[in-house]
């Protein structure tokens, strides 16, 4: 069974991982329910095995044959050599027969328990102390394995490509139009473009500039990197000169990302087309391009600043949208983490500063990954593996003086992704055969889990109430809100499919329709005071809204589906209109999802042009 991990601060401004199962959790400890049972028990008890005392010592005291106080997280003996103190924590050869036997019941009630799902999320914070936590249990499979499907099923894939291929659309022969990835490999426009050479007088002034716009308006969304460590880089590299190795890779990416970086509020209205021929964009890919000279070096690392490298390399490429070279790097990135000590999933095995970088960098690169490797369809032969890592990352030692609304964003931010592959996991497992009232279930469940992240939610990073004292973390709060729509939308994904197809549905089926349609407008309409911002998301928000406005020209070409389009829905696909207008000369994958946009227009709903 998946531990609860609880990430928390205290009142004396540290922070810690405990790996403990809450007290508040529906099913109880198996292990304290045994220990229970066995010292209610008077008098004497003829044992079927032989009992004898198990310590679990440390890996030094074993090999010494020494005893081991086991303090946690290094014993005494290992504190006073200074050496590394290791426990293998599912190490079993040393439990006797009778110890045995209870894990493997254990074991066994461990299995019968994944048919349910016991997830709770819990992210409070008590204003008047500064002092918060965020707690999530993981969930158990939503559904039986033992269910047979037919044997023409397939999962009903939430992008772009699936919708266009409705029946409802059968008609307008979308299928020869060319393929995703072959949209966005022709999207060469940012190579013909002559780069700038790194000014001869780049020097200490103008790292630091670059440096500061990075960490305002880049790092804030990631902080997987060590604000002291990377002015030491800056300096180090400012002195000496950039070299080929990995410090300066990461600062040329830094100074590239901080070239082309601005502040959400502020961010400039100028046209894709005049991005690419401004001197910031040739600046940036000036630095871009030093640094992929020096990622050749890399390749054979694996340390936390390589993952780094490959890291921001990817955020790079995704907010000069280029997705597909994006994702190889994030994989890239993903694959330096693997390397990392297989304690990372052993909550408080180790706390040191490269324990947590390894953790953050990790789980980073592991939802920057997978959200990218959805959207583009990486594998669409089958439903790919959707598990995440059992852990939160830590945050730093002293965080009240470092932003703590910060990280309580990238962890709230995290338990949205778990409970989004949670609902993924169940959606592409759906078939229609599956009972109605079963599937009615499990929605309720995940709107209950995401009302619980929604209402526990920090002041600072409310998307229910506007505080203007909390202004500065806008962004912030759009990119959640932005993840917890996303979640919504999986939610009612299926009900619109069954709907759209004439499928047999049960009763609530109409309820999550509707609310599924209105989280379509909703998206548009959040998403729109970032339509023309360059970030990390920009190309998912474009794939994102020009989904929702194809499932309401889907629902609108559906005359039993007119009447559950939510007021507004012809105004927030012309917003779509705009948004695409605004960056199709940046890419021609974006030019085509404009063109289909618009030619269903005229089919489907030809007034909402004259009304324009």
């Amino acid at each position: 069974m998946e531990m609860e991990y609880i990430v928390y601060l205290n009142n004396a401004g540290k922070s810690s991982v405990n790996g403990s199962l809450s007290d508040s959790q529906h099913v109880s400890s198996p292990t304290a329910s045994a220990t229970a049972v066995v010292a209610k028990k008077p008098g004497k008890r003829q044992h079927a095995y032989p009992r004898k005392r198990a310590i679990q010592a440390c890996t030094i005291c074993r090999i010494k044959r020494t005893k081991c106080d086991n303090s946690r997280p290094a014993c005494s003996k290992c504190a006073s050599l200074g050496t590394e103190c290791n426990y293998q924590e599912n190490d079993r050869s040393t439990f006797d027969l009778a110890s045995l036997a209870i894990l493997q019941r254990l074991d066994d009630l461990d299995e019968l328990l994944r048919a349910k799902s016991t997830t709770s999320i819990v992210l409070d914070q008590d204003a008047s102390q500064g002092q918060g936590f965020l707690s999530l249990s993981t969930p158990i499979a939503a559904q039986p394995l033992s269910l047979e499907r037919p044997a023409d099923w397939r999962p009903s894939y939430i992008h772009i490509e699936t919708v266009l291929s409705w029946s409802v659309f059968v008609d307008l022969d979308f299928t020869e139009r060319p393929n995703l990835r072959s949209l966005l490999r022709s999207d060469k426009s940012h190579a013909t473009l002559p780069i700038l050479p790194i000014p001869a007088d780049f020097g200490l002034h103008t790292a630091r500039q670059l440096l500061q716009k990075f960490l305002d308006n880049v790092h804030i969304f990631n902080p997987i990197l060590e604000e002291t460590i990377v002015r030491e880089y800056m300096l180090a590299t400012s002195l000496n000169g950039l070299r080929r190795d990995a410090q300066s890779c990461l600062m040329l990416l830094i100074y590239a990302l901080g070239s082309i970086a601005n502040p959400y509020e502020k961010s400039p209205r100028m046209m894709s087309y005049g991005f690419r021929q401004s001197t910031e964009f040739r600046q940036a890919e000036s630095f871009f391009v030093a640094a992929q000279n020096r990622m050749g070096l890399l390749l054979c690392g694996s340390g936390v600043i390589e993952a780094q490298c490959f890291f921001l390399a990817g955020v790079y490429l995704m907010a000069t949208l280029r997705p597909i070279e994006a994702w190889k790097i994030f994989v890239q990135a993903l694959a330096c983490c693997q390397t990392f000590s297989s304690n990372l999933a052993i909550p408080n095995a180790r706390t040191d500063d490269n324990s947590r970088l390894e953790q953050t960098i990790y789980w980073t690169c592991f939802k920057s990954e997978l959200e990218l490797r959805r959207e583009l369809n990486m594998f669409e032969n089958r439903v790919w593996d959707l598990t995440y890592p059992a852990l939160f990352p830590t945050p730093p030692e002293g965080l009240k003086s470092q932003d703590e609304v910060v990280w309580y964003f990238y962890l709230a931010e995290i338990a949205l992704r778990r409970l989004g592959n949670r609902i993924l996991n169940y959606v592409y497992c759906y078939y229609s055969s599956i009972d109605s009232d079963s599937n009615n279930n499990a929605i309720l469940d995940f709107e209950s889990q995401a009302d619980s992240w929604l209402q526990s939610l920090p002041t600072a990073l409310s998307i229910e109430t506007v505080n203007p004292e909390h202004k500065k973390y806008a962004a912030l709060c759009f990119i959640l809100h932005g993840h917890l729509l996303d979640c919504k939308e999986m939610m009612y994904w299926q009900a619109i499919v069954d709907t759209v197809h004439r499928r047999q549905c049960g009763s609530s089926t109409e309820l999550f329709v509707r609310k599924g349609l209105l989280v379509c407008v909703q998206r548009v309409q959040i998403n729109e005071e970032g339509f023309y911002h360059r970030h990390h998301g920009t190309w998912l928000m474009l794939r994102s809204c020009t989904r929702s406005a194809l499932v309401l020209l889907a629902a609108a070409r559906c005359p039993e589906l007119v009447p559950t389009l939510p007021e507004g829905w012809e105004e927030a696909i012309l917003k779509v209109v705009d948004m695409l207008s605004f960056w199709k000369d940046e890419s021609m994958q974006v030019l085509d999802m404009l063109f289909i946009l618009e030619r269903l227009i005229e089919v489907v709903a030809p007034e909402i042009l004259k009304n324009r």
